[in-house]
């Protein structure tokens, strides 16, 4: 499935991608391995982006939400709800 939006973390050293597949992706840049999946939208991700820190991921999704996820455990923080339409 495709890839909707790609956001590098602040230190350029970690790469998240937001996936038509619902998921967001976490990804060493160095050795190209995904360290962590970032399951739990209903829908595809639609855009991913890094806190100024790098300590959080920020993903927005075509079921309605945007969701907030901790960049080292991949552990999802906060569930942002009330949109009425894709957010993106």
């Amino acid at each position: 499935r495709g890839v909707n939006s790609i956001s590098f973390s602040s230190n350029d050293a970690v790469v998240a991608t937001a996936g038509s597949d619902k998921t967001a992706r976490v990804w060493s840049v160095c050795s190209g391995q995904q360290t962590s999946v970032l399951a739990g939208h209903d829908n595809a991700v639609t855009s991913v982006s890094f806190s100024g820190d790098g300590t959080l991921i920020a993903t927005a999704s075509a079921d309605t939400t945007a969701r907030l996820w901790c960049t080292e455990s991949g552990a999802q923080v906060q569930i942002f709800r009330g949109h009425t339409g894709i957010v993106g």
